[in-house]
């Protein structure tokens, strides 16, 4: 039975605020919202949103509320992966019966992953005074909310740039996967600078190609290109100080973000970690991914 929450104070009416479906944009081009976002990785800017139309009539009349300009609507994201919520607001001052009210929400770079929540809401903009007839007078108050939409990031997806090639053709050898890198410094783009090649004639590998990729082969990509990265990063001794990557999607920003998601600690202290201990670091690797460890079910 699906839970049904009870408030302090009087709710728009049924059927007075129209959530429509999420969509997103992407180059300028609007498309419906999918449940696996395609093509994500850790360096995209994602814009959601969600379209709503308001009966103008029927709100104020069963909220109790006298003018729009008491209310606005607010775009949530959710991940809970990175404990993160993102949040966009939208005034009703100057709506119309008949219009309809367009809501943006930026996905920032390397600042989600897994899935984010998504939901949008009525809710009081101002502080009123208290009333005997259940009218809400405390800002933010929810008065409507939409059905929740999951998002997910991360399926067949990859989090990074990914080529696949036979490694015998390009004299790579026998390895089942490995990151090429092509930069000077951490300021340059993620997207430009790294890729992940898997090699087709590797059996892991093509475990990893299949239609429905083997969830044990995941992890252990997942935990090697972090591994990689982070040792690509220490052997060209680069300055890890996050004031030489301030820019959001530069190499230097996902990777620490990265690092600081998977391992708990900044980019700068994993680099150093790799050069000082590096069977410590594989030890960090294993305790905090546990690439090896039967994913569950």
């Amino acid at each position: 039975m699906p839970r049904k929450r009870l408030y302090p104070h009087r709710q728009a009416a049924p059927g007075s605020v129209t959530w429509h479906d999420w969509w997103t944009e992407r180059g300028g081009r609007r498309e419906p919202l999918p449940s696996l976002l395609p093509g994500w990785d850790y360096a995209s800017e994602e814009t959601v949103g969600v379209s709503v139309e308001i009966g103008v009539e029927e709100v104020l009349q069963s909220t109790g509320l006298s003018d729009l300009s008491d209310l606005e609507v607010v775009v949530l994201g959710d991940c809970q992966e990175t404990n993160r919520r993102f949040a966009q607001a939208v005034g009703l001052d100057g709506y119309t019966d008949g219009d309809t009210l367009e809501i943006r929400l930026q996905l920032p770079p390397g600042q989600v992953a897994g899935s984010v929540q998504l939901s949008a809401h009525l809710v009081l903009a101002n502080m009123r005074p208290r009333s005997s007839d259940r009218v809400a007078h405390l800002r933010g108050s929810r008065l409507g909310s939409s059905p929740s939409f999951r998002l997910t990031l991360e399926g067949d997806a990859g989090r990074f740039p990914t080529e696949s090639a036979a490694f015998s053709e390009s004299m790579i050898g026998y390895a089942p996967w490995t990151i090429i890198t092509f930069y000077d410094d951490l300021s340059e783009s993620f997207m430009g600078s790294v890729r992940l090649l898997i090699n087709t004639e590797h059996p892991a590998a093509q475990l990893l190609l299949a239609a429905v990729p083997d969830p044990r082969i995941e992890r252990m990509i997942k935990a090697d290109a972090v591994r990689l990265l982070i040792a690509q990063t220490a052997r060209q001794a680069l300055d890890t100080s996050e004031s030489t990557y301030a820019e959001e999607g530069s190499l230097g920003d996902v990777l620490d973000t990265m690092s600081r998601f998977f391992l708990g600690r900044s980019l700068r202290s994993s680099a150093r970690l790799y050069v000082e201990d590096p069977a410590e670091f594989d030890i960090l690797i294993h305790d905090r991914m546990q690439p090896m460890v039967e994913p569950s079910t």
